[in-house]
């Protein structure tokens, strides 16, 4: 056999020792857990300041006509926590903890836009708890690619103590992991989903990018 046939065939299979180097080192760090944040888009699109209040003929206006006007909205991004097991080298199981706050004032005015009451300062959460599956498809020394799914729940509560629980859904469509041996980061793109019926929608494919970093043990 002469050299260049010799090379050709260990490039070949090459891929193949780092693929089994990659799963031995795995099957021997089978807990993960991560901590990252995602994006509020789909909050932000809906959660918004109130249109200013602009009247081409205010005289015509009811004198006792009032108007809520929400404004000053700010957003914590998705918070989340997450632990996982690799069961086997392409299958993973765990639960993921997701916290996100979305904050406003509320101010009520009169025809004139002139404000009647105090300011009042409003805050909205939702915490979810999701049970997770991986599924990992490519392993490399470096990277590995992987998608999963996550069905639980969320609890979304306010600042004047109203609680509801609503089901939730996460679909990781696609998951980016860079880093070898203990640690690594993350990137993802998936579509989170919370709400009991068309006037209760809490998310709807929200948290379309996530960022996160890990440490495997």
């Amino acid at each position: 056999m002469d050299k260049k046939r010799l090379i050709l065939i260990t490039l070949a299979l090459a891929p193949l020792f780092v693929l089994a180097e990659t799963r031995e080192e795995r099957a021997q760090m089978k807990h993960e857990i991560r901590i990252g944040w995602g994006d509020m888009l789909f909050e932000t699109a809906v959660f918004h300041d109130s249109p200013s209040h602009q009247w081409r003929n205010p005289g015509a206006i009811d004198p006792a006509y009032t108007v809520v006007d929400k404004h000053d909205h700010r957003y914590t991004g998705h918070l989340f926590a997450e632990y996982q097991y690799r069961v086997l080298s392409w299958l993973g199981v765990g639960v993921q903890v997701d916290f996100e706050g979305i904050f406003w004032k509320e101010t009520s005015r009169d025809a004139a836009g002139l404000p009647l009451d105090q300011t009042i300062d409003s805050r909205n959460y939702n915490l979810l708890i999701l049970p997770t599956v991986r599924f990992t498809y490519l392993h490399h020394k470096w990277v590995n690619l992987y998608s999963g799914i996550s069905v639980g729940f969320n609890t979304a509560f306010d600042n004047t103590g109203a609680v509801e629980i609503a089901p939730a859904l996460n679909l990781n469509l696609f998951g980016l992991c860079v880093g070898r041996n203990h640690w690594f980061g993350s990137f993802e793109v998936g579509l989170l989903n919370s709400l009991i019926s068309q006037q209760k929608i809490y998310m709807v494919g929200s948290r379309l990018m996530a960022v996160s970093v890990g440490y495997r043990l």
